[in-house]
């Protein structure tokens, strides 16, 4: 057993039972504390999906934004496991591991005193703490061939995740990403944090060619933007620039399939308009064109995997939609998935 991951025995706790009906909650798949090896034999078995959850915030702080996407992971889980179990979505390919086990990096990140002039420094190496326990976790779930499906916690999981998957995977030269996101995640390597993700996997190796669906003009600074225009494999469609979510879609796919290599999905929910997020925005996409961007990129690229960090919650409010909209997005998934019934 991995010593940084929290297992799932079961979701029963959560479940609404009702006489006649059976929730997505009751199907999916469980590895026991004591039974983890079998997770190499689950694909076997019908399995194809592991959801795994990041509830952490540390390295939204240590990109000076605020907390509460710690607490997007129970809010999926719980909307998600009370869907219907039905001929649309029966939910015994998906194996739901459980989450990365962050209480302690996170207790410490909310303790450290924001007026400290270490503050930054030290809210980053624990964010490289977790670095190697996400790591960990998606690596073992890249090596029993199955596919990861990321909830929570901040866009600083896309470094370990595209780490993981490119080792995982036997890429040594590092895999492709298409992002839909307002923000290019791509600033200095001046320590990790939720706003260099994929400069420190892209300049690491990790990272060979990478898309991003949506910038926003006004949330990318003119350095970052020059220094993704020296980088041939780096490519980016501007919010404003998108009229037809398809045809936009189609742009991003012929960018990054012109490399064989396997390809991250990932969405950043500040990229839709009003989504309770770490930075909301009012000019994003619409969740109905985010579902269709899920859907159109994953009947094209087969993901390695899909990503949706940045949810937020900040009010009581936020958590229904929160969690209703992880869930349409992680069911748009499963379902488009090539292969899938």
């Amino acid at each position: 057993m991995l010593p940084y991951l929290s297992v799932y025995r079961n979701l029963d706790p959560l479940i609404k039972h009702r006489k006649g009906e059976v929730k997505v909650g009751e199907r999916m798949q469980f590895v026991s504390q004591t039974d983890w090896d079998s997770i190499f034999t689950k694909h076997k078995k019908g399995v194809r999906f592991a959801l795994l959850g990041i509830p952490e915030s540390i390295g939204v702080l240590a990109n000076h934004g605020k907390p509460g996407t710690e607490l997007a992971w129970d809010q999926f889980v719980n909307y998600f496991a009370n869907q219907q179990s039905n001929r649309h979505l029966d939910g015994s390919e998906i194996l739901c591991i459980g989450q990365v086990t962050t209480k302690d990096l996170q207790q410490r990140a909310l303790e450290l005193n924001n007026t400290d002039i270490q503050y930054y420094t030290k809210l980053r190496s624990l964010c490289q703490e977790l670095d190697i326990r996400v790591f960990d976790a998606i690596e073992a779930i890249i090596k029993a061939k199955l596919i990861p499906i990321v909830i929570g916690g901040g866009h600083n999981n896309a470094f370990p995740l595209l780490k993981a998957v490119s080792i995982g995977m036997g890429f040594p030269q590092g895999i492709a990403c298409l992002n839909c996101d307002a923000h290019a995640d791509f600033r200095p390597l001046e320590g990790r944090h939720s706003g260099n993700g994929f400069s420190y996997a892209f300049y690491q190796g990790f990272l060979q060619r990478y898309f991003v669906f949506g910038l926003h003009e006004h949330a990318n600074s003119e350095a970052m933007l020059k220094n993704m225009d020296l980088e041939p494999q780096v490519n980016y469609l501007l919010r404003d620039e998108i009229e037809d979510i398809p045809k936009a879609v189609e742009k991003a796919l012929n960018f990054i399939e012109r490399s064989p290599l396997p390809t991250g999905l990932e969405l950043d929910m500040d990229a839709i308009s009003l989504m309770p997020a770490s930075a909301l925005t009012v000019q994003g996409i619409s969740l109905p064109d985010a579902r269709n961007f899920i859907k159109e990129a994953t009947r094209s690229l087969s993901p390695a995997y899909l990503h949706l960090p940045e949810a937020a919650v900040l009010s009581p409010a936020d958590a229904e939609i929160i969690g209703k909209s992880l869930s349409c997005l992680v069911t748009d998934f499963v379902k488009s998935y090539p292969g899938s019934i």
